[in-house]
């Protein structure tokens, strides 16, 4: 079992990306996250932003980075990770119509994840629906990127949410997928007619299995994210990390 520790993905409150950034970290730290998952660094340089965590008192759990970004400026976005002292890089998102963009897709990561290995990070793909569909294959494109990758290379972001749109059990993805998977997105769904995002532990989503899963899995974070909220910002990460936190203390 590990020390489980839950960052806040900061696309949940880029409603709020006009408000000064230290102050947002002050509010995500107040409500009693760990870290945070960055979605952009709000043009911030890295040691400016390596200050602004640290008076937060939050770590910087990884960041998602746009694919362009990772081809076309991979020392700049290592370098910046570095000294905020990430552990993920994430691709937030890929197109995948084709055999060719799934090959295209693992001679990228192929290429890269080596390097970010070597940085001391680990490169991670969070996936969306379509990844656990595949209509040009045999079996689902997720799978396909396991398969065709090695641990050193590339590694896995479950996303909770679309694991479960997609109709299969979040903690059997999980074990599937075994040390690929380093952390997950809990994200929770009030019914799956609607597909209707909600504050994690109000939903469907088997909190217990997957925070049990987890820990005893060794990961070393989970994710909060939440696409889409119809109450104050602040006040939805904090009812979903309380949820998390009570289920962490009772598995």
């Amino acid at each position: 079992m590990t020390n489980l520790k839950v960052a806040l993905q900061l696309y949940t409150l880029r409603d709020y990306d006009q408000e000064d950034f230290a102050a947002k970290l002050s509010k995500v730290s107040e409500a009693g996250y760990d870290g945070v998952e960055f979605a952009g660094f709000a043009n911030i340089p890295a040691e400016e932003m390596k200050a602004m965590l640290e008076k937060a008192d939050l770590k910087a759990m990884g960041s998602h980075t746009p694919m362009d970004e990772l081809i076309g400026n991979l020392d700049e976005v290592i370098a910046y990770n570095t000294v905020i002292g990430s552990s993920y890089i994430v691709i937030p998102y890929y197109k995948i119509e084709s055999m060719e963009d799934v090959h295209s897709l693992i001679a990228i990561v192929k290429e890269i994840g080596p390097k970010i290995k070597a940085a001391g990070m680990d490169l991670l793909y969070h996936n969306h629906y379509h990844e656990f569909v595949n209509e040009f294959g045999d079996k689902p494109i997720l799978e396909m990127l396991r398969e065709a990758t090695t641990e050193e290379e590339f590694n896995f972001e479950i996303d909770m949410f679309w694991t479960t749109h997609a109709d299969r059990e979040p903690v059997e993805v999980m074990n599937s997928f075994g040390s690929r998977c380093k952390t997950v997105h809990v994200k929770d769904m009030v019914n799956k007619a609607d597909k209707e995002m909600t504050e994690v532990g109000t939903g469907l989503l088997d909190l217990r299995g997957i925070i049990k899963t987890a820990k005893s899995s060794g990961y070393a974070w989970v994710v909060v994210e939440q696409d889409r909220i119809k109450m104050d910002g602040y006040e939805s990460v904090k009812i979903s990390l309380d949820n998390v936190k009570a289920m962490m203390a009772s598995v």
